[in-house]
């Protein structure tokens, strides 16, 4: 699957130490199973067929993979030490960007949890790096459109992901002077509105993070907890069709979550 494709962790390209994704030998990259593998909830009783049925979980387990590259020579310890120093020892998840054609459009935020070198007439030549990611699957490379509002607004959002899981998108709303009420409402996943009510009538920028629940105000300070109605904003999968109240400007902006293995 993989031959000669250059990859990026923490920002740097394999290609500044020489190296690349590739089958060296017997160490060739192996098939591996999607991350969300379906652990189903269930309980089976006497004097029934079919169990009682709860339901299916479908994050318990990470994606994890390994990835093989090297380069054309044989490496010193000082080349081996600096490709360790490169990819490992890191306290946050870094973003993995593997360059084979089929992978351009993804990325994976992982850590390296082993590296082990592969060596040829007793020459490190490569390495094996087990991988450890953040969540069962890959993401999008950041998008981030902007919507004018202008009274009752209709937009349409299309989360590309390729998983049945909505996604939390991070929103910034730009609130007129003169508007004391803002709301969007995704009519695709009916979860009901998300309603900014009572506001002072004075320019806001508001910022909200749907994911971890955190909303913050930067022109007026204010605890904009104040005025909400706690109902964050998700896209499912596919079209998504969102109804906007109010006066001012929004900007959606992520990452796609893409179920692609590796």
């Amino acid at each position: 699957m993989y031959n000669s494709y250059e990859f990026t962790y923490a920002g740097i390209p394999s290609s500044t130490h020489g190296m690349f994704v590739c089958d060296i030998g017997n160490q060739r990259h192996e098939d591996n199973p999607f991350g969300n593998r379906a652990n189903i909830v269930e309980k089976r009783i006497a004097k029934r067929i079919s169990p009682i049925h709860y339901g299916v979980r479908y994050h318990d387990e990470p994606l994890s993979f390994s990835l093989i590259f090297g380069g054309d020579h044989g490496m010193d310890r000082y080349e081996m030490q600096a490709v360790a120093k490169w990819l490992t020892g890191y306290q946050e998840y870094q973003w993995l960007t593997i360059d084979q054609p089929d992978l351009a459009h993804v990325q994976f935020r992982c850590l390296i949890q082993s590296l082990t070198p592969i060596s040829a007439g007793w020459m490190p030549v490569a390495f094996r790096a087990d991988i450890l990611c953040d969540c069962p699957y890959g993401y999008s490379h950041p998008f981030s459109q902007s919507y004018q509002i202008n009274g009752e607004t209709t937009i349409r959002i299309y989360n590309d992901g390729t998983c049945r899981e909505p996604i939390s998108p991070a929103l910034d709303i730009s609130v007129y002077p003169g508007c004391t009420a803002f709301s969007l409402e995704n009519k695709t996943t009916g979860d009901g509105a998300m309603m900014f009510s009572g506001l002072p009538g004075r320019a806001l920028d508001i910022s909200v993070d749907n994911e971890n629940g955190v909303i913050t105000e930067e022109q007026a300070g204010l605890d904009m907890y104040d005025y909400f109605n706690f109902q964050f904003l998700t896209l499912a999968p596919g079209d998504n069709e969102i109804t906007c109240h109010g006066q001012g400007e929004i900007t959606v902006s992520g990452r796609y979550l893409y179920n692609v293995g590796a």
